[in-house]
């Protein structure tokens, strides 16, 4: 997205964030969802014809989100903005910028970027729900015959008035037909759908607070193994978990891949000694997708460590792929560092 502006360089953006509701959320149709307690955008309103705010709802408690341990599930879960992000830019493509209800929507890259420490401070706020503001500036319009075909969004964040970070999409979008074509290709049988009989991908379940979560239907990673500093591992797909898989779809969504990444990234950085996953907090993601995540093939992850980490600034990245098929479908990059605050792990307990 580069040469696109940030949101403090359009005058007058972050002022009406500022001024949204957050009083009831939106239609759940409007941003894809089928379950009312995963919709958490309240407003969205654009300013001029390229740009627009929004506003979110983080709730207090929620069965996925705030299942998080130790120090580092008191921060907004990035997952959660990222969520909230994703929900802004599908309610303003149908709303703002011509998309059909029949498009397919596409994620083909996205990045984030936090403050560990920003996160630390709106963590402190009173308990309960959390007010987000969304800046958001959109770039690189592509149209194919007139429609959309997709486009570049630019959010900055704020809770509780405190801005914690940066968020970065590629949005594609197809019509019916366009979309039927890019998922026949390659494939012998039309894909299957999460909500039917599914291959199971054997294997044993990493336990939950390894990559810090409370309940066993949040974890993805199956036979996990660290190998000279990086780890390997499949994913177990969670048709089961109504926020992963709110309805049903024919691939693995991107937000389900992300997950895992931070998943698998939690544990090489916790077997190279720079934290475990309860006392630290991703801060950096970016994704890059190059083919569905079939639901009928087992998909494999690789994570290496890079750099020479244990810096005082925290750990080093975690590069991952994801591998299905014979092939390479994704690649992400992820940082995770020690939650702001916390005594080191082998001095003073925490109070």
């Amino acid at each position: 997205m580069t040469g696109v502006p940030t949101a403090e360089a359009v005058p007058g953006l972050l002022t009406a964030a500022a001024r949204l509701s957050v009083e009831r959320t939106v239609d759940r149709t409007t941003v894809h969802r089928h379950n009312p307690s995963e919709v958490f955008l309240t407003d969205a309103r654009p300013v001029g014809p390229e740009n627009f705010v929004a506003a979110a709802l983080l709730p207090g408690t929620h069965p996925h989100y705030t299942g998080r341990t130790g120090p580092a599930g008191r921060c907004p879960d990035p997952m959660l903005l990222l969520e909230c992000c994703r929900q802004a830019e599908t309610y303003a493509a149908h709303a703002f910028f011509g998309v059909d209800a029949a498009s397919s929507f596409i994620l083909r890259s996205c990045s984030v970027d936090l403050s560990a420490e920003a996160a630390r401070a709106a963590a402190a706020a009173p308990s309960g729900p959390s007010e987000l503001r969304m800046a958001v500036v959109t770039g690189n319009p592509r149209r194919i015959g007139g429609r959309l075909h997709s486009l570049d969004y630019d959010f900055e964040l704020r809770v509780a008035g405190t801005a914690i970070g940066a968020v970065r999409m590629e949005v594609g979008y197809l019509a019916p037909d366009a979309y039927a074509k890019v998922r026949s290709r390659g494939r012998p049988t039309p894909p299957p759908r999460s909500d039917g009989r599914l291959p199971v991908t054997a294997g044993q379940p990493v336990a939950p607070a390894r990559v810090g979560r409370t309940r066993s239907t949040d974890t993805l990673l199956l036979d996990a193994v660290a190998d000279g500093g990086g780890v390997r591992a499949a994913l177990r797909v969670p048709v089961e978990n109504p926020s992963l898989f709110d309805h049903a779809q024919d691939h693995v969504p991107g937000m389900v891949l992300m997950e895992a990444a931070r998943q698998l990234a939690a544990l090489a950085v916790d077997a190279r000694g720079e934290g475990t996953p309860d006392r630290t907090v991703l801060v950096g993601l970016s994704a890059s997708f190059a083919a569905f995540a079939e639901l009928d093939a087992p998909v494999t992850m690789t994570a290496v460590r890079t750099g020479g980490g244990g810096s005082p600034e925290g750990p080093s990245p975690v590069e991952m792929t994801f591998h299905q098929g014979g092939a390479d479908i994704a690649r992400m990059t992820a940082v995770l560092a020690p939650v702001p605050g916390l005594p080191s792990a082998t001095g003073e307990r925490e109070g």
